[in-house]
């Protein structure tokens, strides 16, 4: 038996923690009141980056490896998917930034969207690590 400290995070809280990012992202960024409708552009792009790191790691969590060693494509495709959804959390991050700046969002809100963020990116980096030392 593994003891708590020591388990790996699951897949799955990858996946809840991405759900999380893109509910919340989503509910604040259709907000009128925060958000001008004259940039609907710049939202809509936030809301799809969020929104695609979700599926991204969906779709990867969704490729069943039995045998890492007899699966080589299936699991580049794996480890594919992950980096793109990495890729995209860095690309949200830089239009929380840009979003703070430019609709005048209050700091804990700030605050609070780039944690939710920055989780979602750790957990899916430790997730690609798992998946290099098991094929390994």
């Amino acid at each position: 038996m593994v003891r708590a400290n020591q388990r790996s995070k699951s897949r799955f809280e990858t996946c809840d923690k991405a759900l999380e990012l893109v509910t919340y992202s989503c509910n604040i960024l259709c907000n009128e009141k925060i958000f001008d409708p004259k940039y609907k552009t710049f939202i809509d792009k936030m809301a799809s980056e969020s929104s695609m790191i979700y599926h991204k790691v969906r779709v990867a969590n969704s490729i069943r490896i039995d045998d890492y060693k007899k699966n080589v494509e299936e699991v580049q495709r794996r480890i594919r998917l992950e980096y793109e959804a990495l890729n995209l959390c860095e690309d949200l991050l830089t239009d929380i930034m840009i979003s703070q700046k430019l609709f005048h969002l209050r700091a804990n809100r700030v605050r609070f969207w780039t944690k939710l963020t920055v989780d979602t990116k750790a957990l899916i980096a430790a997730w690609i690590k798992s998946e290099k030392q098991r094929s390994k």
